[in-house]
């Protein structure tokens, strides 16, 4: 077990993934927050992602435009959410690779795309409450993530994804301004072929997927403190204007606009966690 390596006043905690999960799992984050007021007081804004995540709320439940829930798998999704606290929050978070969450969830991408599935349709009624149980059970962060990697380390399976699309996954995420003629050069196969089968495996175009990644990219550089056209010009876009549009597209709103929404009020220090953490995509206010 690695010991969290940032953590803020009653912020969120993150562990990195065990050596037998590295391959599928990017990060785990805990959050335990007892105080309903504090909790209910807060909005969670979270940006698009191509990384499936596994939620398990072990105390109140959150809600968002997609329902109210305890315990789901969020699929790639392509359009920013708003969650709100029910009650105190006590939850657990873990961030896949898209190139390898079937091999714990035995869900294709395509599935789980704009998605959230609930965790009792993929492993069932009796596993998902005792997998809650056990969390609300557990006296620390530390404890909660070890039994979530235990969770998942006994589910591991050979991933029934196409290899071809893994390899795509892997090689967008490394490098998301690559043409699409470029990818599949790389991959030693035709554009319209990559196309086709990138589309059957994850219900989304490789060219959609590599814009997700360019905009959350862009994001992070943003976090890191450079500015729009600076990150924009690192991310590969043509130029601020073009960052403007993606992000609008996916977001619908300008960056300058969101960041506004999103100013920190008494959450600096959760956000600055969340910034230089796997899941940057995710702001508090």
């Amino acid at each position: 077990m690695t010991l969290p390596h940032r953590q803020g006043p009653r912020g969120p905690q993150f562990f990195a993934a065990s050596e037998s999960l590295g391959e599928i799992v990017e990060a785990f984050c805990d959050v335990d927050l007892a105080d309903a007021a504090t909790a209910c007081a807060r909005t969670i804004k979270v940006l698009p992602t191509t990384s499936p995540v596994l939620i398990v709320h072990y105390r109140s439940p959150m809600a968002s435009q997609r329902g109210v829930y305890k315990g789901t798998v969020n699929g790639m999704h392509t359009r920013a959410a708003a969650l709100k606290p029910s009650g105190p929050v006590g939850v657990v978070l873990v961030r896949l690779k898209p190139e390898a969450a079937d091999r714990v969830l035995g869900v294709r991408p395509a599935d789980l795309l704009d998605a959230s599935v609930e965790i009792s349709d993929i492993f069932g009624d009796n596993v998902a409450a005792w997998l809650e149980k056990r969390l609300a059970g557990a006296g620390s962060a530390a404890a909660r993530v070890t039994c979530m990697q235990g969770f998942l380390e006994q589910r591991r399976r050979p991933s029934r994804l196409d290899p071809l699309v893994a390899r795509a996954m892997r090689a967008i995420r490394r490098n998301p301004a690559i043409s699409m003629r470029g990818l599949a050069d790389c991959l030693d196969i035709g554009e319209r072929s990559l196309q086709r089968r990138f589309k059957t495996e994850t219900g989304a175009s490789a060219k959609r997927f590599a814009r997700i990644e360019r905009m959350l990219q862009a994001i992070a550089a943003r976090r890191s403190g450079a500015d729009w056209a600076d990150a924009a010009h690192a991310c590969g876009f043509t130029d601020q204007a073009h960052l403007i549009r993606d992000f609008r597209t996916f977001a619908g709103s300008s960056p300058e606009v969101f960041c506004r929404r999103v100013a920190p009020d008494g959450v600096q220090g959760w956000n600055d966690e969340l910034a230089s953490s796997d899941f940057y995509n995710t702001f508090v206010s």
